[in-house]
C-alpha cells in the first residue's frame, strides 16, 4: 500500500506490518509493532547504520532485538516485578499519523495505541517523529495532557552495526559512569574508549556529539533531551544465552542510547523531546 511518493506499507512474511521509505537520499524500514526502526541506509555511501539480529523475533510475540527499540515511560527494570522491562510501548502497535515527502527528506509521525497502563496511569501523548534524509533524526516527544505533573524515563535504545567490536573506538564520551556489570560502581570513561568485555554503562552526561569509529568509517551521533548516554554490549557469554541473538552477534553491534535514566518531571501542558540524530 502506497502512503506517499516515497513511503509504502507492506506485510512481512511473519505477518508484521512494515513501513518502507525509499527516497532519493536514503532508505529506511520500520515495524509498526513497537514503532521500531529496523534499518537506515544513506545512499551517499550505502552503509547500513543499524544492526538487526538475524534471530530477531518478527511476529509481534516479543520485542525486536536490534534497530531502535523505544523505551518509555521507564528505562530498564520497572518498579514492579510483573511489569515489562523498558516500558509499555515496545509491545504495542503504532499507527502512522503523518507523512510528508520532499526531494531530500521524508517526515513520518507515529503514535502508539495507548500511553497509559499498569505502572503509568497518567494522561500523556507520545509521538515518534522521524526525519529520513542524508541523516536520520529520531525524536520521541512526550506531552503531559493531564492536570497533574508526572515523572517519566525512557531511551532510544539504538543498536549500531560495526564490522568488529574489537576494533571500535568511541569518541566524545568522557566523565564518570555507573557500571552495571560491577553493581553500579562508579568509574571514569577510558581513553581511548574501546570495548573488550561485557559492557553496561550509564554515563550521567548531557554530552551531545559522539562518534563510533569503526575501521575506516565513523557513525556520528547527536543527542538531545537526555540526562544519560548508555553504552551496552552483552559480549560472548550473554549473547550465547539470548534466544534472539547468535553467539557471535555481539561482535557486530554496539548500543549507544540517548536516555532519561534519572526521571524527568513534566508539568501539565509541557512537552519534552528525546532526540538522536544518526549520520
Amino acid at each position: 500500500m502506497k502512503l506517499s511518493t516515497h513511503v509504502f506499507q507492506r506485510t512481512s512474511d511473519q505477518g508484521m506490518p512494515i513501513i518502507s521509505v525509499d527516497n532519493p537520499v536514503a532508505s529506511l524500514e520500520l515495524s509498526l509493532f513497537g514503532g521500531h526502526v529496523l534499518s537506515f541506509m544513506p545512499k551517499r555511501d550505502n552503509r547500513q547504520r543499524l544492526w538487526l539480529s538475524p534471530k530477531a523475533v518478527m511476529d509481534g510475540s516479543k520485542p525486536i532485538r536490534g534497530g531502535i527499540p523505544l523505551c518509555w515511560p521507564w528505562f530498564g527494570q520497572a518498579s514492579q516485578a510483573d511489569l515489562p522491562a523498558h516500558g509499555l510501548v515496545r509491545n504495542q502497535m503504532w499507527q502512522v499519523i503523518r507523512v510528508d515527502d520532499d526531494m531530500d527528506e521524508t517526515r513520518l509521525q507515529l503514535q502508539p495505541k495507548q500511553c497509559s497502563g499498569p505502572g503509568f496511569v497518567h494522561s500523556a501523548e507520545l509521538t515518534l517523529e522521524l526525519l529520513i534524509g542524508h541523516q536520520l533524526s529520531v525524536s520521541l516527544i512526550t506531552r503531559n495532557t493531564g492536570q497533574q505533573a508526572f515523572t517519566f524515563g525512557g531511551a532510544l535504545h539504538s543498536y549500531f552495526r560495526v564490522s568488529d567490536i574489537g576494533k571500535v573506538k568511541i569518541t566524545g564520551l568522557q566523565g564518570p559512569y555507573q557500571d552495571k556489570v560491577q553493581n553500579t560502581l562508579m568509574d571514569t570513561s577510558p581513553s581511548p574508549y574501546c570495548i573488550a568485555a561485557e559492557t553496561d554503562r550509564i554515563h550521567l552526561t548531557q554530552s551531545a556529539d559522539i562518534s563510533i569509529v569503526d575501521a575506516e568509517c565513523a557513525t556520528q551521533l547527536h543527542n538531545q533531551g537526555h540526562d544519560s548516554l548508555v553504552v551496552w554490549n552483552p559480549w560472548q557469554e550473554k549473547s550465547a544465552h539470548m534466544a534472539d541473538m547468535s553467539a557471535n552477534g555481539y561482535q557486530q553491534m554496539l548500543c549507544i542510547e540517548a536516555a532519561i535514566t534519572q526521571g524527568l518531571e513534566l508539568a501539565p501542558g509541557q512537552s519534552h523531546t528525546l532526540k538522536q540524530v544518526i549520520a
